[in-house]
């Protein structure tokens, strides 16, 4: 019988199996760490034609599960090495924008590694430790995954783009399509500048609308209102992206499996060809990226009902 012990975040616990390293071999190899590139060779050539809001959503899509795909290894690989199916099988969203924070923000973690702290650069030297190039370049790389993770941690752990990501995973509650923001003062109340004297603060074609659950009254969850929020982004970047992502998960798996047992000859790595294709994600400027601008409600606006009356509100017939 095998056993590994690890947490989650601050969580334990222990796995157990008969065959528990060939399953988390399995496991690993089981991840197609390619799809995500797949995903922007497939779709961006199409962000010029009919279906381009289509094609977009896909690639922003994939570009938010393969964040999610990434912080997931690399977390295991902090604090389960010897155990990533264990620590995939049981983390909660929750768990994982935690850790990552306390990563991003060089707080104490548990973890297997000697090193301490923990953060995105040790973790891209410990993984890229071993590549068989010239030093020069090997410092590179090093150096341009851990930024980029340190970046994509940024934004993988900012409420909105988790809003935005569950709005597109759970039912395609978005509608697409970006927005431009513009300022200017008003000479006559309630009448908007003419154009030629605002000050654009940009904005894109691509992007998504989408409404948010909030609160009204502190601590109540019976009564809400639903708040409109809109977020740009470039699908160029998003392109990019897929394919830097891709070569993380690749790269975090390869590392995970020669730690377990695989010989390192079998182990393929992958990086740009030079230190500036780290930066390609960004490439693209689009500006202000996210609002919500709604109405204003607050608690004496509206009569709450407690919940015992909504309950009761069944009684009443509305459809025949």
């Amino acid at each position: 019988m095998e056993v590994v012990k690890f947490v989650i975040d601050e969580t334990p616990y222990a796995c157990w199996d008969w065959e528990l390293t060939r399953k988390n071999l399995e496991f690993l190899e089981g991840i197609d760490a390619d799809y995500f590139g797949y995903v922007a060779k497939l779709n961006a050539p199409n962000i010029d034609g009919e279906d381009k809001h289509r094609a977009a959503l896909s690639m922003r899509l994939a570009y938010s599960q393969g964040l999610e795909t990434l912080f997931a290894l690399l977390c295991s690989a902090a604090q389960a090495p010897g155990c990533a199916i264990g620590w995939i099988l049981n983390y909660t969203n929750a768990d994982l924008v935690n850790l990552v924070r306390k990563i991003t923000r060089t707080q104490k973690i548990y973890t297997r590694f000697k090193s301490r702290p923990v953060t995105w650069q040790l973790l891209a030297k410990i993984i890229h430790g071993a590549l068989s190039c010239e030093t020069n370049k090997r410092l590179w790389i090093q150096e341009g995954f851990g930024n980029l993770w340190d970046n994509l941690a940024r934004e993988f752990t900012d409420e909105t783009f988790t809003l935005e990501y569950n709005g597109i995973k759970h039912g395609f509650r978005v509608r697409p399509g970006g927005f431009r923001l513009a300022i200017g003062n008003e000479e006559q109340r309630g009448v908007p500048a003419p154009g030629e004297r605002m000050v654009s603060l940009g904005g894109s074609v691509f992007g998504t609308s989408y409404f948010v659950k909030e609160s009204i009254l502190p601590k109540d969850k019976c009564n809400f209102r639903p708040r409109s929020h809109s977020r740009n982004w470039s699908p160029q970047n998003l392109a990019n992206g897929l394919v830097l992502i891709s070569m993380s998960i690749n790269n975090v798996i390869s590392w995970l499996r020669s730690i377990n047992g695989v010989q390192p000859n079998k182990c393929k790595f992958n990086n740009p060809t030079s230190k500036d294709q780290f930066e390609v994600l960004w490439k693209e400027h689009i500006g202000v990226r996210h609002i919500a601008i709604d109405s204003v409600i607050t608690k004496d606006d509206i009569m709450p009902f407690p919940r015992q009356d909504i309950l009761d509100s069944y009684s009443e017939t509305i459809v025949d």
